[in-house]
């Protein structure tokens, strides 16, 4: 995850961590390239899955900001 976004996931767990659980997951790392085929991404990018592992909404590579990361986060807080 690049660092840009790294840090507004990590701000987002601050407020959010409570209610919505956070991972920065490495590419190639655990069953990373299995989450990106099942939420199929193009190869990276922002994967938001509800409590039974649904995908509620996904963002590919990095053309995300906070905003669109908030959206997600809201989206999950919906289905929760």
């Amino acid at each position: 995850m690049c660092a840009k976004i790294k840090v507004i996931v990590n701000d987002l767990k601050k407020t959010q961590g409570k209610k919505v659980t956070f991972q920065n997951v490495l590419v190639g790392s655990g069953k990373s390239t299995e989450e990106i085929k099942k939420a199929k991404l193009k190869g990276h990018g922002l994967v938001g899955n509800d409590k039974d592992g649904k995908v509620v909404d996904k963002i590919d590579g990095h053309a995300y900001g906070k905003k669109e990361v908030e959206a997600v986060v809201a989206k999950l807080l919906k289905k929760s």
